[in-house]
């Protein structure tokens, strides 16, 4: 079952691929972006390598634009299937190219070329096949534990987190990596944002005997705890907290294993209180801006939300110039956001609007 539950997605996303979207379901016209495209050399049939190097940058586009619509999370777990599927069919969304310069390059044949894409077209494909993300429900995380990996004291960590918290922790390879988990945590950070995660949290737990009780037939015992939590795209450490627990059982295994679940959770509770409080995640903020001037455009725009103090951004829709996202802002402050957005501007925005749950801006004219 496991194996159909990976194949399904794939063979629907190709069939879905394979049939040109009918004619009059979308509406925007297409926009253009310039791409490059290399394919190898062929002295016996250069116009062959010249069709192929402009195949290559069409795909190249329609990866970009695909990019656009996709959160870091879809990006990590559904680019094969991406790869496989519309990247493969790319004339159902490519509206025509103009090659604007081409020539060998060695053993390659390199062709820079103007592609205009159906952007609309690509963003119904994505969404229906599940490829856009969760959108901005609730932020994904990380949770890596240093030291002896307890699995009662990260279960019961977890567990208890989840119960308090919107935060969606999510299974990682990177997190079983024994040389990044003996290192800093900024490693741990990058590797948390490479494959999606908005959060990381970082913990670690030893247990000891608390000394006494080996005449009565009982073991006392003491577990320390301690949590940093980051923003994974930044690196910033967002909080830090420390606790501990005891345990007093029959067996001195039986009471390690109490005191370390104790303290995850005791642990858990502190963090998502303080979590929560500082860092609303319960509702998604709705971010629009207006007078975009095509895609290469819109691509700066993402990239430099991406940099603030946001989870989980996703692009909802763009059309006639104007994108809509939303994310789950890492901070309460509506007005404090906008103001941190504008600090980091490099494309000429202004605000328009900002309220509860929406923050509303346009490029200057």
């Amino acid at each position: 079952m496991k194996t159909l539950g990976r194949i399904l997605p794939l063979v629907m996303l190709l069939s879905a691929c394979a049939t040109p979207p009918a004619p009059g379901t979308f509406r925007a016209a297409p926009e253009p972006l310039l791409s490059e495209g290399s394919a190898p050399f062929d002295p016996r049939n250069i116009g062959a390598s010249g069709e192929a190097a402009a195949l290559d940058a069409e795909r190249a586009a329609l990866r970009r634009v695909a990019e656009l619509f996709m959160d870091e999370t879809a990006l990590a777990e559904g680019y094969a299937a991406l790869e496989a599927g519309l990247l493969k069919t790319p004339q159902f969304y490519v509206a025509k190219r103009k090659v604007l310069s081409e020539g060998q390059d060695g053993a390659m044949y390199r062709a820079s070329v103007r592609v205009w894409l159906y952007h609309d077209r690509i963003a119904s494909a994505l969404r229906g096949l599940n490829l856009a993300g969760p959108g901005a429900s609730a932020p994904a995380a990380a949770f890596v534990q240093r030291g002896t990996a307890d699995k009662v004291f990260g279960a019961a960590f977890r567990e208890a987190f989840s119960r308090r918290s919107k935060v969606a922790f999510k299974e990682y390879s990177f997190t079983s990596d024994a040389a990044l988990l003996s290192g800093p945590d900024a490693p741990l950070a990058e590797a948390a944002a490479g494959a999606g995660a908005g959060l990381l949290f970082a913990a670690s737990a030893s247990v000891a005997a608390a000394g006494g009780g080996l005449d009565t037939g009982f073991h006392p015992s003491r577990a320390d705890a301690s949590l940093k939590i980051y923003d994974a795209r930044t690196g910033a450490e967002l909080l830090a907290l420390s606790g501990q627990a005891s345990a007093v059982e029959s067996s001195e295994a039986a009471s390690f294993s109490k005191a370390l679940a104790a303290a995850g959770e005791l642990l858990a509770q502190d963090a998502a209180s303080r979590f929560d409080r500082l860092f609303k995640t319960d509702a998604p903020l709705r971010i629009s801006v207006s007078g975009l001037d095509g895609l290469e455009l819109l691509e700066r725009l993402k990239a430099q939300l991406q940099r603030g103090d946001f989870s989980g951004l996703r692009l909802e829709s763009y059309a006639s110039g104007r994108a809509v996202f939303t994310a789950v802002p890492l901070r309460s402050d509506t007005q404090e956001l906008a103001s941190t957005v504008l600090r980091s501007d490099s494309i000429g925005l202004e605000l328009d609007a900002v309220g509860p749950g929406e923050m509303a801006f346009s490029l200057a004219r």
